[in-house]
C-alpha cells in the first residue's frame, strides 16, 4: 500500500508544481534527485524503465527500473531510487 501513497504524493506534487505551490524543501529535494536521474542508465525519456537493468549502488544487486514517471517520483519525498542513488 505504501507504493500507492508514494505515487499519489508524487502526482499531487506535480499538480502543485504547476501552480508553484510545492514546498521549497520538496522542490529542492526533487532538483537534487533529478541531477542523478539525468545521468542514469535506466532512464528512458521521463520514465524509470522497467525494461532496462543496472546494479544497485550499495548492494550490487541487478535491478530494473520501477516504471515510474521521474517527475512525479522525484517530487515524492517518501520515494526512493530503485538503484539506491537517492
Amino acid at each position: 500500500m505504501s507504493k500507492v501513497i508514494e505515487i499519489i504524493e508524487g502526482w499531487a506534487n506535480v499538480m502543485k508544481d504547476q501552480f508553484n505551490a510545492v514546498e521549497p524543501g520538496t522542490k529542492m529535494l526533487s532538483k537534487t534527485r533529478l541531477l542523478e536521474c539525468d545521468e542514469c542508465e535506466i532512464r528512458q525519456g521521463n520514465s524509470c524503465s522497467p525494461l532496462i537493468y543496472s546494479y544497485h549502488v550499495k548492494t550490487g544487486q541487478r535491478t530494473s527500473g520501477c516504471g515510474c514517471n521521474i517527475a512525479a517520483k522525484t517530487l515524492s519525498p517518501s520515494s526512493s531510487c530503485p538503484l539506491g542513488k537517492w
